[in-house]
This record gives C-alpha cells, structure tokens and sequence, in this order.
C-alpha cells in the first residue's frame, strides 16, 4: 500500500546475499518498481520489492491498477477474479 495508508499482507521471505540482490534481482526489475523497506508481523525490517510511490496514484487514477490490499493476499485475489 503506499504512503498514505498501510496493508497487512501475506508475503514470501527469502534470504539471499546481498550480491545476488544487486547483481541479479535489482537490475532486473521493472523501472516502476525499486526496493524499499517494509515491516513484517513480528516487527522487524525486511527488504521488499515494491512499487515506487510516483506511481501509485497516476495508475490508480487511471485504472491501470487498483489497491488489492484489503484482500491481504494475492491468491485471495485470484480466488475473488476466478
């Protein structure tokens, strides 16, 4: 979710070197995502693939996307679109 608010959702947590992150993964992303830093349940950081917050807002303004968030899980989503 972006600045304005936040969500709880279901993830996928991997522990890689921080060389593969940077030679690997970051080069590889779309220029609409970067990474950030998000908040896991137990209350530490963990680094995150997310979408940059310029963005957000000119997409959801124009339908391209829209916030799925309140479902808290990307399958929950393709349960609902199903």
């Amino acid at each position: 979710m972006h600045e304005s608010g936040s969500a709880s959702v279901v993830g996928e947590l991997y522990d890689l070197p921080l060389k593969v992150l940077r030679d690997h993964l970051v080069p590889a992303e779309p220029p609409e995502l970067e990474i950030g830093v998000i908040e896991l349940e137990d209350g530490s950081a963990a680094l995150a693939t997310v979408l940059r917050d310029a963005i957000v807002e000119p997409l959801l303004r124009s339908g391209d996307i829209r916030d799925i968030s309140y479902l808290g899980d990307w399958r929950e989503f393709l349960h609902h679109e199903g």
